[in-house]
């Protein structure tokens, strides 16, 4: 695996260093350059505390920051080198040598590297309808913020930023659906205090997620109960507006098989509308065979490098699931899988931006629908 990782990461290079050495006509100098930022970044991922353990300010801002920046210019270069040569080759009066076709590629790989860089999410609005949906809570709001991640890459000041942009919204109910840090004990306080701003009318629920447990898992869920935050952990709770309800459940984390769907949909009430909080959308055919109306998930960011305009359907997310991201149905069942605010492995996001979504119920009549085979669940949007 190391080897895999080591060629992928020296691979992706290979074109930005000949194409600065075509340039420059300095072969050594961008070799040297490549070898400087890549050993400073492998001997932090080889050390003791690996990249997630809260390095040093100088190594996170001489070392990895600046590694991170090359190596998404140089996956970058190296998707639009090949585009700008062949409009070099085919229109030469446009693109009159290759020196200008580089110098093209390069100037786009810049700018698509300082986008991956900043990171800063969208409000994705979404309306869905639920069948027999009570009248009262026709409009009703919930806000899902995902994949945190708060670490070395993503500082408590970030998490206190996307915070203040969900309580702008005003949402009725927030979800947090997992993986809230990196790893380790270090950053459980700093996001929990963070989260403990969300604000919202009828409170702030969360799953957990796997990276949650890449600590004591028992410590976090203290802090963030603590904080104000309902931990939902194979259990749900009825929410209730002018004598009627919904049932909002959520589902411990997969990875560490402490999920139990069928615990967590135990209490609800016949007839009430169901939304669950799952950070791992594989339980959504699971979920649409027990008739849950709505499931929120993350884990997938919806792949966190994905192809221009068609993100959605080719991510890297796909290696591991159908769901990556955005909405999918099952018969009258309904999958929403949020992008996450944060990221994992590096920092960055190539053309899929990260997301803060804001979920509109709307009233839908109940009709006789025979639930989809789980194979057969269907994206939208």
């Amino acid at each position: 695996m190391f080897v895999l990782a080591l060629s992928v990461t020296v691979g992706i290079q290979t074109p930005l260093v000949a194409g600065l050495a075509h340039l420059g006509g300095h072969l050594f100098v961008a070799l040297a350059l490549a070898a400087a930022l890549t050993g400073g970044f492998l001997a932090t991922v080889l050390g003791p505390r690996g990249i997630w353990g809260a390095p040093s300010r100088a190594r996170l801002y001489l070392v990895l920051w600046p590694f991170f920046v090359w190596w998404t210019l140089g996956l970058l270069f190296a998707v639009f080198a090949p585009v700008a040569l062949v409009v070099h080759a085919l229109l030469s009066t446009a693109v009159r040598s290759t020196n200008a076709a580089l110098l093209y590629a390069l100037g786009a790989a810049l700018a698509g590297t300082v986008l991956a860089l900043r990171n800063s999410p969208r409000v994705r609005r979404h309306e869905i309808a639920i069948p027999g949906l009570p009248a009262a809570f026709d409009g009703y709001q919930v806000a899902q913020i995902s994949d945190l991640h708060c670490g070395p890459f993503a500082s408590g000041e970030r998490v206190d930023h996307w915070v203040a942009a969900v309580n702008g919204l005003g949402a009725d109910l927030v979800a947090v659906t997992g993986d809230l840090i990196a790893s380790g004990t270090a950053f459980v306080p700093v996001v929990a205090a963070s989260l403990g701003k969300l604000r919202a009318r009828d409170g702030v629920f969360a799953s957990m997620g796997n990276h949650d447990y890449f600590t004591e898992g028992e410590e976090m869920v203290a802090a963030l109960e603590q904080a104000g935050l309902t931990l939902l952990r194979n259990r749900g709770v009825e929410v209730r507006r002018d004598g009627a309800a919904i049932y909002l459940a959520g589902v411990d984390d997969t990875w560490t098989k402490r999920h139990d769907l069928d615990k967590a949909l135990a209490g609800r009430p016949a007839e009430t509308p169901v939304l669950l909080l799952a950070h791992d959308p594989a339980l959504f055919p699971a979920a649409a065979s027990r008739a849950v109306d709505l499931t929120l998930s993350g884990h997938t960011h919806g792949g966190q490098i994905g192809v221009p305009f068609f993100a959605k359907r080719f991510n890297l997310a796909r290696i591991m699931t159908p769901f990556t991201t955005g909405l999918y149905r099952s018969g009258p069942s309904t999958l929403y899988v949020n992008r996450g605010l944060g990221s994992t492995g590096l920092p960055v996001r190539i053309f899929v931006p990260a997301e803060i979504a804001l979920i509109t119920l709307r009233r839908a009549e109940r009709q006789s629908v025979v639930v989809a085979h789980p194979a057969a669940a269907v994206a939208h949007g």
